[in-house]
């Protein structure tokens, strides 16, 4: 019967009407659902694109599976940014300094406008060409950063000479100037022994708020204290000693740096002793032969006389102690403005933990922005290899990240 005469309507043309009607529900839903995925992913592009603390985030994600390895990860490689890479040198006070600039090959992004840049000095030694440091290189250009590498001919002859403050000063005027470097964004990233001549460059006045940040791992504080360390083979941890053994290669440097103001009979029983990278220790008749003062720098290397460390400190030569106090960044940490970011690592064997613990503590003392943390994933700066999934290697994972995070954010 017609429904105009107010027949009831038939039974197939409600379930037409009734699955139309369900059809326009769910489509009126999706068209709702497509428009709040298109809001939500252009509120995260944006965030993390344009937002200082987006951006460093996402970087920070990016950066972390190549900080934690020495190859590009196999899952970035089909969408990895091209790079290139520029080798150059230049001439400071202290002779030849190298440098390995990598960049970006696209265009800077239209904001912030430039790329940032990072002075990278990979520890004592010529470490330019060490994979872990050359990945992580590359993948600081891959994110925007243009990171420039650099050694000096005291680091690659296993040396610390404070006289290279002025080519990272240098380095740093070089790289502001690099073609789409913002010459406000540049930071400092230092290992090992390199973090002490960054820390110097940092606090000279020829710097002054041109540096954005200063991220350190497995760096020293004062060097006077770390011989110490070595004597007693021991440092302090919450107040209390605890047994420390350094690596021959921290004997090695330790050596090297000093004896270039030793007589040459006693520099070269040192060197005999602990400058070959394997320690010798020397015969009776040989550390007889040592001048006093040298005697008592062989025993606080060789650790033979734990008990007597502050005599010894005390025997040293003059010009020795003052270097060792020149060589110290704690001397300069009142000029040192920039954010400053430390890491450690709990077990390090080249630099005690305790060094940055002091460089924290003294930071905290001068109210000055930084951050700390240790870590068990690091063996003193490089990650240890065969790590398996495990709650010490998630923590420290996330708390590398917060950490990278602020460093990137003040850079950026």
């Amino acid at each position: 019967m017609d429904n105009k005469s107010g027949g009831t309507m038939p039974a197939s043309t409600k379930r037409m009407r009734t699955s139309a009607d369900s059809y326009s529900r769910k489509r009126r839903v999706g068209v709702w659902l497509a428009r709040c995925v298109l809001a939500v992913g252009f509120l995260a592009g944006l965030y993390f694109s344009v937002v200082p603390m987006g951006r460093a985030q996402a970087r920070a994600v990016l950066i972390l599976p190549d900080l934690l390895s020495a190859s590009l990860p196999p899952w970035q490689a089909p969408a990895a940014e091209p790079i290139s890479s520029v080798q150059t040198t230049m001439t400071s006070s202290t002779g030849t300094v190298y440098l390995d600039i990598y960049s970006p090959t696209a265009r800077p992004p239209v904001v912030p406008g430039a790329w940032e840049g990072m002075l990278f000095i990979p520890g004592v030694g010529d470490e330019r060409f060490v994979p872990q440091v050359v990945n992580l290189s590359k993948a600081l250009a891959r994110i925007g950063i243009v990171t420039m590498v650099m050694t000096t001919p005291a680091l690659i002859a296993n040396r610390l000479d404070v006289n290279d403050e002025n080519a990272v000063v240098q380095a740093l005027h070089v790289l502001q100037r690099w073609p789409g470097v913002d010459p406000k964004r540049v930071g400092f990233f230092g290992v090992s022994g390199g973090g002490a001549l960054l820390s110097f460059a940092a606090a000279d006045p020829r710097t002054e708020g041109q540096v954005a940040f200063v991220a350190l791992i497995g760096s020293y504080f004062d060097a006077t204290m770390l011989l110490e360390n070595i004597g007693r083979r021991a440092q302090v941890v919450n107040g209390q000693m605890e047994p420390w053994q350094p690596t021959d290669y921290t004997l090695e440097v330790l050596t090297e740096t000093l004896v270039p103001v030793l007589s040459n009979t006693d520099a070269s029983l040192l060197l005999q002793a602990f400058g070959s990278g394997q320690e010798k220790p020397l015969s009776p008749d040989q550390v007889a032969q040592l001048s006093p003062g040298s005697q008592a720098f062989y025993h606080l290397l060789a650790g033979d006389q734990p008990g007597h460390v502050r005599a010894n400190m005390a025997a040293m030569p003059a010009a020795a102690r003052e270097h060792l106090a020149d060589l110290s960044p704690s001397r300069v940490i009142g000029n040192i403005h920039a954010p400053v970011y430390l890491l450690a690592d709990r077990n390090d064997q080249f630099v005690p933990a305790s060094q940055s613990v002091s460089f924290a503590a003294a930071l905290a003392s001068l109210h000055r922005p930084y951050d700390f943390a240790e870590f068990g994933i690091f063996q003193h700066a490089e990650v240890r290899s065969n790590l398996s999934i495990s709650p010490q290697v998630l923590g420290d994972s996330w708390h590398l990240f917060l950490l990278l995070t602020k460093a990137l954010q003040v850079g950026t």
